[in-house]
């Protein structure tokens, strides 16, 4: 099917004209209804958006009622224009068939058979334009049949809840077959994703993809959507083997790289090599029956469809599509995949948007697409991130030996071509071993023969010091993509090389025993940790990945090296021991991986609640090149609260007049902590409900605490709030939110000196973005303190030096206080979230008065901003808005 572009040089492209009126769940607010119409022009005119709305204004439910009711006349013209289109051709060839004046009958042929083409292609495309609505309509109908029988026939036998089921095969087989590499042809580019190309391309049409951070984001934007006069959209929840498997065996991998590979092994009918038949005296180990792997049974591929078809018609989150391919024994993952075609709306996480890789084996086509980032005020570090990679010298290490001893088994085996291949992975794994002063072949404990240092090379300096510069980098990647060899050594390491495994079994190794030991020990030790607490929940799982496929993350590492030269650096740490060094690469550059989605997409809107400074997004993402200034559009809002609704203050000096100075060389002195002490003890006697206190990093938070804790102020504070503390385990924070609400709802009911509840968070932790601390929840926002990033960080220097290099002096430090403020902005954010909501927001340091920073907060925020010099001014301001407050309940 020729795609929108074919289309319009066929026929041309009717422009539509942005509506005056909205479909919308209630009378939109002046704002909103201007987001809408923006947002209509811009998808329409294929512009590169940046759309700001304060949380509260209903930017989910703006961009639902914008994008779709866009889409829906999309459809329709483009539905319209081929019939048209149609019937005027017919018309032409009509009046070329009979035009009698025409001398050369050659050329009157020439122009009746380039009419009769443009026919046949626009027949075609509506042909397959008209099948496609009506598989949609046959598929509504069928499901609502199913529905009227489905409720006598809901039954599930005991016989499926098993998750593996054993195959009976009375022949040995050479099993060391299936740890053998797939022949690599590095000619041929023809991969499982190209193969599915090629089949019979049917109409999908344009679809909007809508991504955010997290998939309880991506949840909220689901029940929205349902509120929404477009609840009867087709929309379909993407997500990883992670969130959608079922199957309890491969979920009990937890690790999503061996669930992806596990779930490619059970989906296989065959092994892609035939398997020799041995004698049963051969050196060949036979497996036991039970530990056939076999057939997942939940990838059924009429179940699938049937729920692919399923999810079409009937509106479901994420957790929904989980519990309905449980009931049905169907397998989530594969069915959205399948749904894929007939949706209209695709929901994702957006790092499975910016991963080129994650992207294509999720089958998302960019071309001619709509897409809508939001939460897009973190993108560029989100880009930043997942294009980096880092290894250790333990990494290195056992991937080396993994791959000789894996070489010495299967020599004999091996194509000519994957012998050569592996061979130049080997080479080039040694070699990074001898950057890191080790010895290929030698146990990671060994002592460096390089001083400890840390030093940072250009990619081209890199390989050469390297002495890898001869070699492809593009063709090793390939190479261990197509080949899976990184399955294979998994696979086969698991099995015959036990010794490798980081797994604690008696290792023999004293430093991987104090490895071992230090993680148990940060187990035990929950909470006593600083900032360290935070990847205690991870180390684990760190160590599984190191002992069962070290070569993963190193196949990534050398995949960085294949970006340009000037977009990216690497960061070289030598320690003592070989094991315990570090190779990081930095992508200085984030827009060339964004590049195929600006260039290929039809539209990409940006939107958050603060998305200043907006310069970043034009010069650093869309327009890094100054081929796209004209695409680039922007739009902000005000707030719909009320000015007389929120009270921010920054507050220069605490309760005894000290001037509040929360820089990294003053925090930490017991003027500051007592400070702190004294302005939480004033405000909570104040202050009703719930109060949020932002520290500038878990570091600080612990500190503030011990201190608080020691001198009795926590004790007084319990007097008048219950003290809640943001956790360090993910897992753990609903927990923490369910009891701070339920202390604040318990007080407000009863007659306990109680008055809400107070709650220690972080600023950028887990606290500080995508949570609502509306009404009651977050009367009083206090930020304390300005979170600058360490600037004595090499990565944070290099992508300032890269900034002021190549966006002009000046544009590094910009890009260093806009670290700062953009996770202050968020903190600021968690409160007032509708119209009618009111909170006093507290900025704790005397350099929010600088013009820089005042002008960095939030532009909604600024109309009502008031500085004060001592502290008795803001805490009159406070205590009288607070009487105000108290009569509005």
């Amino acid at each position: 099917m020729p795609d929108s572009d074919d289309l319009k040089c066929l026929i041309g492209e009717e422009k539509l004209e942005t509506p005056s009126t909205f479909s919308f769940p209630f009378t939109p607010y002046r704002i909103q209804h201007d987001f809408m119409s923006k947002l209509y022009s811009a998808i329409e005119g294929k512009k590169l958006g940046i759309f700001e709305s304060p949380t509260g204004t209903g930017k989910t439910l703006s961009i639902i009622c914008g994008a779709v009711r866009w889409l829906l006349d999309h459809e329709n013209r483009e539905l319209r224009q081929l019939k048209l289109a149609l019937e005027s051709l017919a018309m032409k060839n009509e009046e070329i068939f009979n035009d009698d004046d025409d001398d050369d009958w050659i050329t009157g042929q020439a122009k009746l058979v380039e009419q009769q083409h443009k026919v046949f292609e626009i027949s075609k495309m509506l042909k397959s334009l008209e099948e496609f609505n009506n598989n949609i309509e046959k598929i509504k109908k069928e499901q609502e049949l199913k529905k009227k029988k489905v409720k006598s026939l809901v039954t599930k036998t005991l016989n499926q809840k098993t998750d593996i089921e054993i195959e009976k095969d009375k022949d040995f087989f050479d099993e060391e077959s299936e740890f053998l590499l797939e022949d690599y042809d590095q000619l041929s580019s023809v991969d499982d994703f190209e193969e599915i190309s090629d089949e019979k391309v049917q109409y999908e049409g344009v679809k909007i993809y809508f991504c955010s951070r997290t998939h309880s984001q991506l949840s909220q934007f689901v029940a929205e959507l349902k509120k929404s006069p477009y609840s009867t959209s087709r929309i379909i929840p993407l997500a990883s083997r992670q969130n959608y498997c079922i199957n309890k065996t491969v979920k009990s991998l937890k690790n999503v790289t061996l669930m992806n590979e596990r779930c490619l092994e059970m989906g296989k009918n065959k092994p892609s090599q035939k398997p020799t038949k041995v004698s049963s005296v051969g050196s060949v180990i036979k497996k036991k029956k039970s530990e056939t792997l076999c057939k997942c049974i939940y990838n059924n591929k009429d179940k699938i469809q049937s729920l692919a078809e399923e999810v079409t018609t009937e509106l479901r989150d994420m957790e929904e599509l989980v519990n309905r391919g449980d009931q049905i024994s169907a397998c989530p993952y594969y069915a959205s995949r399948e749904s894929i075609k007939y949706a209209q709306i695709i929901t994702l996480p957006y790092n499975t948007l910016l991963h080129k890789s994650t992207r294509e084996a999720s089958g998302i086509r960019l071309d001619g697409n709509v897409f809508i980032i939001d939460e897009a005020h973190n993108l560029l570090d989100t880009i930043g991130h997942i294009h980096s990679s880092q290894i250790n010298g333990q990494q290195l290490t056992h991937s080396y030996s993994q791959l000789i001893q894996y070489k010495n088994k299967f020599e004999l085996r091996f194509s000519a071509n994957n012998l050569l291949h592996l061979n130049q992975l080997i080479y080039v794994i040694g070699k990074l071993i001898n950057m890191l002063g080790g010895t290929p072949g030698v146990s990671h404990t060994e002592t460096s023969k390089i001083k400890v240092e840390s030093k940072v090379y250009t990619l081209e300096n890199f390989v050469h010091q390297a002495e890898i510069d001869h070699l492809n980098m593009f063709t090793l990647v390939d190479f261990f993509k197509r080949s899976k060899i990184g399955q294979k050594i998994r696979g086969y390491s698991e099995k015959y090389m036990p010794s490798v495994s980081l797994q604690p079994i008696k290792p023999k190794l004293s430093s991987l025993q104090t490895f071992l030991k230090e993680i148990e020990n940060k187990k035990n030790n929950k909470g006593k940790e600083l900032k360290k607490d935070e990847n205690k929940h991870t180390e684990p799982q760190v160590a599984d990945i190191i002992s069962n496929n070290p070569l993963t993350p190193v196949m990534a590492f050398i995949e960085s090296l294949t970006n340009c030269c000037e977009d990216g650096r690497i960061i070289s740490t030598t320690q003592s021991l070989v094991g315990k060094g570090v190779f990081k690469f930095l992508l200085l550059n984030p827009a060339v991986h964004f590049k195929e989605i600006v260039d290929k997409a039809r539209s990409v809107i940006v939107s958050g609640g603060t998305m200043e400074p907006i310069s970043e997004f034009k010069d650093q993402l869309f327009n890094f090149n100054g081929n796209n200034s004209d695409r680039i559009v922007h739009f902000s809002c005000g707030h719909v609260v009320p000015p007389d609704h929120i009270l921010p203050l920054i507050v220069c000096s605490g309760p005894t007049g000290k001037q509040l100075d929360f820089s990294y060389q003053e925090r930490t002195s017991i003027k500051m902590l007592n400070e702190i002490g004294s302005l939480l003890e004033n405000i909570c006697r104040t202050v009703p409900a719930g109060i949020v206190c932002f520290f500038p990093s878990y570091d600080y938070e612990e500190l503030v605490y011990q201190h608080l804790e020691k001198n009795k102020v926590i004790n007084r504070l319990s007097e008048r709030k219950k003290v809640f503390r943001e956790p360090k385990l993910t897992n753990q924070v609903d927990e923490v939110l369910k009891n701070y609400s339920l202390a604040i709802t318990k007080t407000s009911t009863s007659n306990s000196k109680i008055t809400g509840a107070l709650l220690f968070s972080v600023i950028g932790g887990k606290l500080s973005e995508g949570l609502n601390f509306s009404d009651d929840l977050g009367r009083c926002i206090i930020v304390i303190g300005l979170p600058y990033p360490n600037i004595k960080s090499l990565e944070l220097q290099q992508k300032m030096n890269y900034l002021n290099s190549h966006m002009g002096q000046g544009t590094g430090q910009q890009h260093y206080e806009n670290l700062c403020m953009k996770a202050v902005n968020q903190s600021i954010g968690r409160s007032v979230r509708h119209q009618r909501d009111y909170a006093a927001v507290l900025l704790l340091d005397h350099r929010y008065q600088r013009d820089n920073v005042r002008n960095a907060l939030p532009k909604w925020l600024q109309p009502s901003l008031q500085v004060h010099s001592k502290f008795g001014s803001s805490f009159a301001q406070l205590n009288k808005r607070a009487l105000q407050y108290l009569k509005l309940v």
